[in-house]
């Protein structure tokens, strides 16, 4: 009969030269079994490049992605199981009545990560798989698979399941039959830093599957970055949108819309009405979308500046062909951080003194 070597009774000294020797799935293993060794192995500043969480059938999976390019794959079971997945090492641990996503933030603990990358919920099973998300960790992104099986079958477990993860993310992709369900307004009016619809479905699809985002959608919306991907949206009803935003009448927080539709945009039925001023091709400006900058303009898409009744401006670009993208500009007219200085900007800017200075100058004549 063997003895159980005290290894967390070493001195500081001893046993962190110890930990550093260990294989990283020995590291995770015991971190498992014990809570004081996370104390220590957390010392080690490991790190990781992003974890995702995958709810498939009837368990959890949680991918590692570290910085040295390996992968570390974990597997919650709902019948108190931990699989951990290491190359071609696999070890099985019990989490002896523990909610299984305990194990999955005091990993993220000692790896030093704040949030999960993305979730994706991929399969809903017919068994009760809500205690695996029990003390669900911090989501930057929930994507909703487009291609769930018996997905109008599932809505009820599947709203369940978005209950309980969609309070602790900031963005959400869901697939466009989703607006079938009631559940599809709170999405649209929560307080998400970014909503994506998408419909990967062809021209030749069932008829039911063909479901329009409708004004009323785009009025109930609340995110800060809104993308509608191959959804069926009339270009009279993003006009109409377009209008209640110069009126202040919807959105107040979208600052990004992206619209791709599957035909093509009729530009002066979309511009109808706003007094849109056209900006010069050579104009140079960047767009900030939830604090990353991008050149949202390319050489061949047509750029659009509208004003809203308080005076703040919002760009639509359009491509010509079915592609839209809707700007709304910072409300501080002294953030230059967005706006490179360039010919066209100084011109306005030296016509507006010139006006100043001859309706002076008209007042002593």
């Amino acid at each position: 009969m063997t003895t159980p070597f005290p290894l967390l009774r070493l001195p500081y000294l001893v046993l962190i030269p110890v930990l550093e020797q260990m294989e990283l799935k020995e590291r995770i293993a015991l971190l498992i079994i014990s809570k004081r060794a996370r104390m220590f192995l957390k010392l080690l500043k490991m790190k990781c490049e992003y974890i995702n969480l995958k709810l498939k059938y009837g368990t959890v999976e949680m991918e590692v992605f570290l910085d040295n390019m390996e992968e570390l794959k974990l597997e919650l079971y709902t019948s108190g199981y931990v699989e951990f997945r290491y190359g071609q090492n696999v070890i099985l641990c019990s989490t002896m009545g523990v909610p299984p996503m305990d194990y999955a933030v005091s990993i993220m603990d000692v790896l030093h990560c704040k949030s999960i990358y993305f979730f994706k919920i991929a399969e809903i099973s017919p068994c009760n798989i809500l205690p695996l998300l029990v003390n669900l960790p911090k989501i930057n992104k929930v994507v909703v698979n487009s291609d769930l099986s018996g997905a109008f079958l599932v809505d009820s477990r599947l709203l369940k399941v978005l209950r309980i993860v969609l309070p602790v993310s900031s963005e959400v992709a869901i697939p466009h039959f989703y607006l079938y369900f009631k559940y599809h307004q709170d999405i649209l009016q929560g307080n998400f830093d970014a909503v994506g619809v998408d419909n990967d479905w062809g021209e030749d699809d069932v008829p039911n599957r063909k479901i329009k985002f409708s004004l009323n959608d785009l009025k109930m919306t609340n995110a800060k970055t809104l993308k509608l991907y191959g959804v069926l949206i009339d270009v009279k009803d993003l006009n109409r949108y377009f209008k209640l935003w110069m009126k202040k009448k919807c959105n107040s927080r979208l600052e990004y819309l992206r619209v791709v539709k599957k035909d093509i945009v009729n530009k002066d039925l979309l511009l109808k009405g706003l007094n849109a001023v056209p900006v010069p091709i050579e104009t140079k400006r960047e767009f900030r979308v939830l604090g990353h900058v991008e050149q949202l303009r390319s050489s061949d898409e047509l750029e659009f500046d509208i004003t809203r009744a308080d005076g703040r401006i919002a760009t639509i670009i359009s491509n010509g062909d079915n592609s839209i993208q809707f700007y709304v500009w910072p409300e501080s007219t002294n953030d230059t951080t967005n706006l490179e200085p360039n010919q066209s900007s100084f011109t306005r800017v030296f016509s507006r003194l010139s006006t100043f200075y001859n309706s002076f100058i008209d007042r002593f004549k």
